[in-house]
């Protein structure tokens, strides 16, 4: 659902783990510069929109919901990712990133 989003350069599920890899430029699949600190700014938002997930190395975002998720909860998990997605996007420094 989200793979279309302008920070997602690659979507994978494994049953119910999945994740999201975000990338500054789809076409190459380049990474962000590290010294951007993209974990932590999507970390930051993510908490302040509800949810909890892992990051791995500098932008891989890994999901394990619990066994009992109804689909209500995983539309609202969706719901509240993109917002978390749309207000990184939103920063002045990620998008020079995806500038640049």
């Amino acid at each position: 659902a989200l793979a279309d989003h302008p920070l997602v350069g690659h979507a994978r599920c494994r049953g119910l783990l999945g994740a999201l890899e975000l990338v500054a430029d789809k076409g190459s699949k380049r990474l962000f510069d590290p010294a951007l600190g993209l974990p932590d700014r999507v970390g930051d938002a993510a908490w302040r929109n509800g949810i909890v997930f892992r990051c791995f190395g500098d932008g891989v975002l890994g999901f394990a919901p619990i066994l009992t998720t109804t689909a209500s909860e995983y539309d609202l998990l969706f719901d509240r990712l993109k917002r978390t997605l749309d207000e990184v996007l939103a920063q002045p420094e990620v998008r020079a990133a995806l500038e640049g």
